[in-house]
């Protein structure tokens, strides 16, 4: 009973960090910036795919992945900022939050045509597959 108290915590405290980082990264943006993207998710989409495709395209380790997925999404978010994003940092806040839907739907719409509907198989590494056992839990 108290093993099953104790993981229940745990996937409880874990997605609520999760939902945590997720606000303050929201609240960060529109507090600093003064700008209102929802389209983070697309960004992580974007680092997402490039890892995967470097695994398992190209054979590249996860680690080594990581910083190119970093490095690609941080490269097309530039661009974006420049070409897109900066017409609309004196735009109230509903051009903003449209804007950022859009490019949302249009991101999905593109991930899907170049790599369908479908999950992509990742093998991880062996440090990161099986159970790791803490204080007998």
């Amino acid at each position: 009973m108290l093993v099953h108290f104790a993981g229940v915590l745990f996937d409880g405290i874990a997605y609520g960090s999760l939902l945590f980082m997720i606000s303050v990264g929201l609240s960060v943006t529109l507090g600093l910036m003064n700008f209102v993207n929802l389209a983070h998710g697309t960004f992580a989409m974007l680092g997402g795919y490039v890892s995967v495709m470097l695994m398992s395209r190209l054979g590249v380790p996860f680690l080594a992945s990581l910083p190119v997925a970093f490095i690609a999404s941080a490269a097309v978010g530039l661009v974006i900022d420049r070409l897109l994003y900066r017409r609309l940092y004196k735009a109230s806040h509903l051009d903003q939050v449209l804007f950022s839907i859009g490019l949302t739907l249009i991101s999905i719409a593109i991930a899907t045509w170049f790599f369908g509907p479908s999950q992509k198989p990742v093998q991880l590494p062996e440090a990161l597959r099986g159970q790791i056992s803490l204080l007998g839990l």
